[in-house]
């Protein structure tokens, strides 16, 4: 298997960047229903909540790199203009989200009077200052985003499955690592 991609599947670099952006997120969204107030000192479930936020940030940032050089493999011959627009937006809301997302649980954090580690390597400098009604506007902004990333997730299940069993094409098997 490549590790680029062709005109008909992705490389293995592009679906290893997908199937552990998926397992990440999914470990996200139950960090992030799990931890108490003590993580906005760094400790427990909460810090590695927001170690795990920047790596998604520095992962998305570098899987956007990857995908500026590496074309998309073609959608399936019948698929039309309106479809492709959407596969197309669903997929720069995903960048959007996965970038947007961490950068306010980090304000959050900081405008709350925290500071966000890279799992205990380094602080995450400051942008923030310490405000609470700063740190309720970065932490409604911050649910919004969340909720959003997990509707887009399910509907981006539902048409892979859609494709694959209702279509019958090839847009699922082309991801699929195996």
């Amino acid at each position: 298997m490549s590790s680029k991609n062709t005109n008909n599947s992705y490389g293995w670099v592009a679906k290893t960047f997908h199937w552990g952006m998926f397992l990440i997120i999914v470990g996200q969204f139950w960090l992030g229903g799990n931890f108490k107030e003590e993580a906005y000192r760094g400790m427990g479930l909460g810090g590695y909540h927001f170690s795990i936020g920047v790596l998604i940030l520095f992962l998305m940032l570098l899987r956007f790199a990857w995908r500026a050089k590496n074309p998309v493999p073609e959608l399936p011959d019948g698929t039309g203009n309106l479809q492709a627009l959407a596969a197309h937006g669903l997929h720069i809301l995903f960048y959007v989200l996965l970038i947007v997302l961490p950068i306010a649980g980090i304000a959050v954090v900081q405008a709350r009077g925290g500071t966000v580690s890279f799992f205990g390597m380094f602080l995450i400098p400051g942008f923030i200052q310490e405000a609470e009604s700063t740190a309720d506007l970065a932490a409604a902004m911050h649910g919004i985003f969340a909720k959003a990333t997990f509707f887009a997730v399910i509907l981006h299940i539902i048409m892979a499955l859609y494709h694959h069993y209702g279509k019958k094409d090839n847009v699922l098997k082309r991801m699929l690592p195996w």
